[in-house]
């Protein structure tokens, strides 16, 4: 998604590598982007095999399970936690680091023994660190997801003094997390309502219907249940579209548009909203991903200011080979990013 970022970013970039395991995740990257990702795990590369890339920027992605409840926030005690560690080991033993950097995780990830480790090697090796913890919500997308994310680059002599403060660069957002999009602004996106994401012809095909038993043995809990002219979303897991629907993702109400209370007591009841799931597309919209309806426009953006959100129209698309299922995309886009949330940091913040 990343790579996707970097597009609707228009920013004059080349992917010279893609690491990813996941074999399904690499067969959808390869359909769109036509080469494959490596699947070598970043614990076994060495300076040497980082160096023949010549990247001079990293995005990076580390898993987020150590840094959550489900996964028993273990952190750097984790072991899906150490590629991670051995990139920031790596990072001053390399002859060219690269000057830029771009991290995400899960909110959590700014409280960790990780991010205290890669932010002190970033400022020894001169670093401007920027941190942020935002949602889509804040850009004008009718999904909450919190994410945490770090902006880093390297400076260089010429560009260690603030002209105005006389401070460093290095330090001048130290320790600030920043909430607010745009940072330091009052200013607000107006939030679009859902139906400009949705498709209508979704609601009577059966498969994205929410099973009746799933429903009624739910005794009492509240489902985040939304209607097309809401402006809101709960994130959606890699979890959505099976029978976990605790917190896996919001619930489109298709009949009885009226009613906006329910009954949690009676699931029965609940059964006459025709409740279903949102769609891989759907979801695609959310996140912000270029999508095949998105007519191609003329590039005439050259500012650097935030911009109002609007549908992605660059290419590739993104489109799923038929072979991959609709769990499996489900899987895919509830581990996704949002596309716009990381085109605007890097296109605003990073470069």
């Amino acid at each position: 998604m990343k790579h996707y970022a970097l597009n609707i970013a228009e920013i004059s970039a080349k992917v010279v590598c893609a690491f990813d395991v996941n074999m399904i995740a690499n067969q959808v990257y390869e359909h769109n982007f036509g080469h494959a990702p490596s699947n070598k795990t970043i614990e076994r590369l060495t300076a040497k095999d980082i160096e023949k890339y010549k990247a001079d920027c990293w995005l990076l992605s580390p898993p987020c399970q150590p840094y959550t409840q489900g996964g028993n926030m273990k952190d750097i005690d984790d072991p899906r936690a150490q590629a991670l560690i051995h990139l920031i080991n790596l990072l001053p033993k390399l002859e060219k680091p690269p000057n830029y950097l771009f991290l995400e995780n899960v909110k959590n990830f700014e409280e960790s023994q990780s991010r205290e480790k890669l932010v002190q090697q970033l400022r020894e090796m001169n670093y401007q660190v920027k941190e942020c913890l935002l949602s889509p919500i804040q850009f004008g997308i009718p999904n909450h997801r919190l994410r945490y994310y770090m902006m880093a680059r390297r400076c260089f002599d010429s560009q260690q003094i603030d002209e105005e403060s006389g401070a460093t660069t290095a330090t001048a957002d130290e320790g600030q997390i920043h909430t607010k999009w745009p940072f330091n602004s009052e200013y607000q996106f107006e939030v679009p309502e859902l139906c400009q994401f949705i498709e209508n012809t979704a609601n009577e095909n059966l498969q994205y219907r929410v099973p009746e038993k799933d429903i009624l043995k739910r005794h009492k809990f509240r489902f985040d249940i939304v209607r097309p002219n809401d402006h809101k979303t709960s994130c959606i897991t890699k979890a959505y579209g099976s029978h976990h629907l605790q917190t896996s993702g919001s619930l489109v109400q298709t009949q009885h548009l009226d009613r906006v209370e329910y009954d949690w007591s009676d699931p029965k009841s609940l059964l006459e909203l025709g409740l279903r799931f949102l769609t891989p597309k759907e979801i695609s919209r959310l996140h912000a991903f270029p999508m095949p309806e998105y007519q191609l426009k003329p590039n005439h953006s050259s500012l650097t200011k935030p911009r109002s959100f609007t549908p992605p129209h660059c290419l590739p698309h993104l489109e799923f080979p038929d072979p991959v299922t609709l769990m499996q995309r489900y899987r895919l886009l509830g581990n996704s990013l949002n596309c716009w949330v990381v085109a605007e940091l890097l296109r605003c913040e990073l470069f």
